[in-house]
């Protein structure tokens, strides 16, 4: 036997008691957990994307029997939009949608960073007091959308 064979077995009861090997697997599992809750928190910044289009201003106001819609967006989109639409559901107290009314807000291609306005007025919905909005493209793909309301009819 070498002498580090026989000082490693004449140490080995004082570095490894049953206390040690307690605290080290104590100290393992908590590294670990805290490596597996780093993982998943960077992995859950990495999926959040940007919405395709985000509601800068919207106001709605009665005029005589009928409401009018007007507000910006802005096109936050990795690819070029082909066209956009925004459909306006008219909400009541429940937020239960009443009615929805579509609007061409434009048939060019938009570009990240465009800032489109939008108008449109439709017949008041008897019992809507608030609207929220939704997008698609042209060819009708719904869009993530940010800050869709719901807004107050005023």
């Amino acid at each position: 036997m070498l002498a580090w064979q026989r000082w490693g077995y004449c140490l080995w009861p004082y570095l490894f008691t049953p206390d040690k090997l307690t605290s080290m697997r104590g100290l393992a599992f908590l590294l670990s957990v805290l490596s597996l809750c780093a993982l998943a928190a960077d992995q859950s910044q990495k999926t959040k994307k940007l919405p395709d289009v985000q509601v800068l201003e919207a106001k709605a106001r009665r005029i005589e029997d009928k409401v009018s819609v007007d507000g910006k967006v802005r096109v936050n989109s990795e690819k070029p939009l082909r066209g956009l639409v925004l459909v306006f559901d008219f909400l009541d107290h429940d937020n239960s949608i009443l009615t929805s009314e579509k609007d061409q807000v434009s048939e060019d291609a938009l570009a990240s960073g465009d800032t489109p306005a939008f108008h449109a007025e439709t017949l008041n919905p008897p019992g809507s007091i608030k609207f929220k909005l939704r997008a698609f493209d042209g060819s009708e793909k719904e869009l993530r959308i940010g800050n869709g309301g719901p807004f107050i009819i005023e």
